[in-house]
């Protein structure tokens, strides 16, 4: 918090440290034309009637204003050897009309304002209205026309070396804290280039709007932009401001992480759209002093606009701040710092403060550039929290995966030792007993022929069981069907060599899976196993004696739902899943990213397993 006190210590030295003496050299005269319609000799004849009123102070600030002002000054009684110029440091006055003025008549010397190329100005190497006083017996007159507007009229009377000096440290001071701007800009927008996150791009679009607003509030843009349009200038602040607010809101609701849950998002959305509407009349291309819609009315319209903005943000982030959000600590620390800067600024020409010249002149720039800085470390730092979360996330991920993979070799281990097992057991013994019968046949020729029979008969079955045996092991080994029959017939196939054994009736429903080709080999075998083991579940554990599989293709998912009236599982095998025979369904279901329900309501089990159809993976990806 220390800075914002270096801050606010700056700004209060700096208020008083600017001398008064040129405000002491001013002396001039104002009068009100509320007609609008005074020529400058008739102006000049009320000036020696001594109908002007002198101003105590450097500005004049009569706010809207349907009137026409003019300014009186007499530089006779002036300092000899020494020339003198009237700078106006608002540049934002639409016609200006400069004369001089004696007892022969009056001249029209300079005629200039915002609805004329810049080049017309006197001195067209400064942004600001410069007029040239040279020590006569005449009088000089300043024509200012800015109806239907707001006027504020800072002026100082400076000699040429003042003006020299204080433009050449204010284009240092302006070109510093402008590139520093600029590469801010540049930098986040070479970071949305390379990470494609709108984030970055947003908080270019925001701050290049304001440093465009500041450009443009301080004539910068007319000078350097627009300086021939007669269009721009009137239009460019309340364009770039209401571009700015639609920005900041955009960038802030990314910035602080506020969703559709949030009091303020929707109030938020609104505000922009008004911003949109007004953008629509600000540029639409009509003259307001002939239409319904005044200059005072868009004025209104954008000040009601700001408000609401100011409501919205500092809504939304207290908002974020209570929830514990760092990143809105950091827009606050932000926009309080070019609120102070800006406030400065404006009291300053409503001749409310004093400040040093250069601290006027450049306090909201310079705020902009502390701004931006501050909101592209609080970037940093939540660019870096993300990367922190997603390298914890990828180590959990491959933790998930190792357990994962040894969940799979485990799995594969016992199937290895089943089928070892039933090699031994199975296979083995019946080839066993199979040569008994024909050791016995070998050494029982003369045996009765009905004995023989009986022998050939039993051996005749035993090589049946080995076949089927042998051919159900390799099943399960590899499920070669899917390849000879396809895919739902091998499902139903396996279905009938279950329903042939007349312990467990199945009843298999499958919708879908015309074209086995749109489905990777891999994809499918897993889907076969899944179903495979369900089977071997209701046989094995489920005691059942019904059962369905229903097997559906969707747009998005593959669904498998099996049911059964057998025993059901118990809390504990509920608990641990993994202890009922389900440990290899379960690791499959998590290599295909899938998703698994067991119910169990008293008698029967009912499963539902959800798994990503790859059909509709392949297609995002592509798109």
């Amino acid at each position: 918090m220390k800075w914002k006190y270096i801050l606010f210590s700056i700004i209060y030295i700096l208020s008083f440290t600017e001398s008064i003496k040129a405000q002491a050299k001013i002396v001039v005269s104002l009068f009100e034309d509320t007609s609008a319609t005074l020529t400058a000799k008739e102006v000049k004849s009320i000036y020696h009637q001594q109908q002007f009123k002198k101003l105590s102070e450097a500005t004049f600030n009569p706010g809207y204003t349907e009137s026409i002002f003019w300014l009186g000054i007499s530089p006779k009684n002036w300092p000899l050897n020494q020339e003198w110029l009237l700078a106006i440091d608002n540049p934002h006055i639409n016609l200006l009309e400069y004369y001089w003025a004696n007892d022969e008549g009056t001249q029209l010397l300079y005629k200039t304002g915002d609805f004329l190329p810049f080049k017309q100005r006197p001195f067209p190497e400064y942004t600001s209205y410069v007029f040239p006083l040279r020590k006569t017996d005449g009088i000089y007159l300043l024509k200012v026309d800015k109806r239907k507007e707001s006027l504020q009229l800072p002026m100082r009377i400076v000699s040429y070396q003042e003006l020299a000096a204080t433009a050449m440290n204010g284009n240092l001071i302006n070109g510093l804290l402008s590139g520093t701007i600029i590469a801010l800009i540049f930098f986040s927008a070479v970071l949305w280039l390379s990470t494609h996150k709108k984030l970055y791009l947003y908080y270019s679009l925001y701050i290049a709007s304001l440093l465009l607003w500041i450009w443009a509030n301080k004539g910068l843009g007319f000078e350097y932009l627009w300086p021939n349009s007669s269009f721009l200038p009137s239009r460019a602040r309340p364009t770039t401001l209401l571009l700015n607010i639609i920005f900041s809101i955009q960038f802030l609701q990314l910035f602080i992480g506020q969703t559709n849950n949030s009091f303020f998002y929707y109030p938020a959305k609104f505000l922009q759209a008004l911003c949109m509407v007004a953008l629509v009349v600000v540029l639409w291309p009509i003259d307001y002093e002939k239409s319904l819609i005044t200059f005072k009315n868009v004025q209104i319209y954008i000040i009601v606009i700001a408000t609401l903005q100011v409501i919205v943000i500092l809504g939304s982030v207290i908002e974020k701040i209570i929830q514990g959000v760092k990143e809105a600590k950091f827009y606050l620390a932000a926009i309080l710092v070019l609120a102070l800067s800006g406030l400065a600024e404006q009291l300053y020409i409503y001749g409310t403060i004093i400040l040093n010249y250069y601290v006027a002149q450049y306090a909201l720039l310079g705020g902009l550039a502390i701004e931006a800085a501050i909101l592209i470390y609080g970037l940093a730092q939540k660019f870096n929290r993300y990367r922190k979360e997603r390298e914890s996330l990828l180590f959990e991920k491959n933790e998930q995966q190792k357990t994962l993979t040894n969940t799979i070799v485990t799995v594969q281990e016992k199937e290895r030792k089943l089928f070892a097992d039933r090699l031994h057991d199975e296979i083995g013994s019946m080839l066993s007993v199979i040569g008994l019968h024909l050791h016995t046949l070998n050494k029982g020729i003369a045996s009765p022929k009905n004995h023989l029979q009986h022998n050939l008969q039993q051996a005749d079955e035993m090589l049946a069981q080995v076949a089927t045996t042998v051919r159900s092991m390799s099943h399960q080994i590899s499920p070669v069907t899917i390849d000879k029959l396809g895919f739902v017939k091998a499902l139903e196939s396996l279905v009938q060599t279950i329903n042939q054994a007349e312990k467990l009736y199945i009843e298999f429903i499958c919708l879908g899976f015309e074209k086995m080709e749109d489905y990777p080999p891999n994809y499918l075998n897993s889907i076969y196993r899944i179903i495979q083991e369900l089977l071997q579940n209701m046989i094995k554990h489920a005691e059942a004696s019904n059962g369905i599989i229903q097997l559906i293709e969707h747009e998005d998912m593959i669904a498998i739902m099996a049911e059964d009236n057998g025993k059901g599982l118990t809390p504990e095998r509920m608990n641990n899943p993994l202890g009922s025979g389900m440990n290899s369904i379960l690791s499959k279901i998590a290599y295909l990213q899938g998703t698994i329900e067991i119910e169990a309501p008293g008698k029967g089990t009912l499963i539902n397993i959800e798994l990503p159809n790859p059909k509709n993976t392949l297609s995002n990806e592509q798109n």
